[in-house]
């Protein structure tokens, strides 16, 4: 499409979390008019505040998909005892856990990861265009390390281990003394068999960056409210949302609106045709100052056993873990944060300077039951949707957004966007 022939329309986009300002930056790259809406009181407040900060084409993240072996009943029971609050206190936490788990069978699963893998590397690629072309300076190092207890668990990824040679996603199976040169400060006494190398994902932070593009944008005619929560949707004849913010309520008019939100209002389209579903899982971080550079991760460490990554983030070490389904807890759980301060100062002891200030930070992520976000038509005229990405969301969020602009301006995409459609969900 030529620049005569781009049709430039007033867009809302709801939701200022990294997936949000990304969207609004592809937007805008195609001379639309953006408004960004969120009814936090500034841009990342939600899932984007603290994450992992792990950008992982390979698809190895905790709690990307539920366990995958065993008929649906072993799936389920399997996934469940590796949550950290476990789901058997409330019937809408089983039934959130069952149709996460029934929705992942293995013969569907290889595709959706696929298709992730593929997303997650267009991803990638466009955050590198971004961070070069804008000349960003952001908190980066490269590669994440895998570490595996047992032969047992090594044994357990041949499958996905030939899956990534096949998708061309580098990744060398080490010894523990290979392993420990590739990260010198990995501490000589927590015993593992062996680990793998993934050169081709990154820890990044995620934060910086959105803040940084959000400048970017703000620069390029993107305006932002914040404070702003969306009480009602209207689509017909063309969409308008009725805002409530500080100063009252208003109605903002727009040819266009994209919602990069899990939270709301997803509950306005209950009337709608459109049933997206999607189950909330609370993770933590914990992030500490670094008090000695030469004991601290080059980048990322994932324990596979414990579900949980040790990450360098330019002077901080960030700890990530847990995964708690359904309601959002009110206390944080101190089983995990005692876990995640055991965790470091097992693999990096000396490491961290907690007197310097420590953050422990308690975020929920959405996910949809069968594992890809939803990006794309709703199937509703005038709305489009680029939400659902779970634990992955950093891996996906720039290249979900290029894909969610290309569909919105009538571009073709880079990749193939069947499998992320949000209409795969119409009734």
């Amino acid at each position: 499409m030529t620049e005569s022939q781009k049709v430039t329309m007033r867009i809302i986009v709801v939701g200022a979390g990294v997936i949000g300002i990304a969207t609004a930056y592809e937007l805008a790259v195609d001379g639309h008019a953006v408004t960004v809406l969120d009814k936090s009181a500034a841009a990342c407040e939600e899932a984007s505040f603290a994450n992992g900060g792990l950008v992982a084409p390979s698809m190895l993240l905790p709690f990307a998909f539920p366990v995958e072996t065993g008929n649906v009943i072993k799936r389920f029971l399997g996934t469940g005892l590796r949550l950290t609050r476990r789901p058997w206190r409330s019937l809408h936490e089983i039934k959130s856990l069952w149709r996460w788990t029934r929705a992942n069978g293995h013969d569907k699963r290889e595709g959706r990861i696929i298709s992730g893998q593929a997303l997650g590397r267009f991803s990638a690629e466009r955050l590198q265009h971004i961070v070069e072309i804008f000349q960003m300076e952001i908190e980066r190092s490269e590669g994440q390390l895998v570490l595996l207890r047992t032969e047992q668990a090594l044994q357990h990824l041949e499958l996905t281990l030939e899956a990534l040679k096949s998708q061309g996603i580098a990744c060398k199976t080490l010894s523990p003394e290979e392993a420990r040169k590739q990260e010198p400060s990995l501490h000589a006494e927590p015993p593992f068999h062996a680990a793998l190398w993934l050169p081709g994902d990154q820890v990044a932070n995620c934060r910086q960056f959105a803040l940084e593009l959000k400048a970017i944008t703000q620069k390029m005619g993107v305006k932002f409210q914040f404070g702003a929560e969306v009480q009602e949707l209207s689509l017909q004849p063309r969409p308008s949302l009725t805002v409530a913010n500080a100063q009252g309520t208003e109605v903002i008019s727009a040819d266009h609106v994209v919602l990069c939100t899990g939270q709301a209002p997803l509950h306005l389209l209950v009337k709608h045709p459109l049933h997206i579903p999607m189950v909330a899982l609370h993770g933590y971080a914990l992030s500490v100052a670094v008090r000695e550079p030469l004991n601290a991760p080059r980048s990322a460490v994932h324990d596979i056993h414990d579900d949980l990554t040790i990450n360098r983030l330019g002077n901080r070490i960030r700890v990530s873990a847990g995964a708690e389904l359904g309601h959002k807890p009110t206390m944080k759980d101190e089983k995990v944060v005692n876990a995640m301060y055991r965790a470091l100062d097992r693999y990096f002891p000396g490491a961290a300077n907690y007197p310097a200030g420590t953050q422990v930070w308690h975020g929920t992520r959405h996910t949809i039951v069968d594992g890809l976000p939803a990006i794309g038509e709703s199937g509703l005229t005038h709305l489009s949707l680029n939400i659902g990405h779970g634990a992955c969301g950093w891996t996906w969020a720039c290249g979900s957004a290029r894909m969610l602009a290309d569909q919105v301006s009538g571009q073709p995409s880079a990749l193939t966007t069947t499998p992320f459609l949000p209409t795969r969900f119409l009734r």
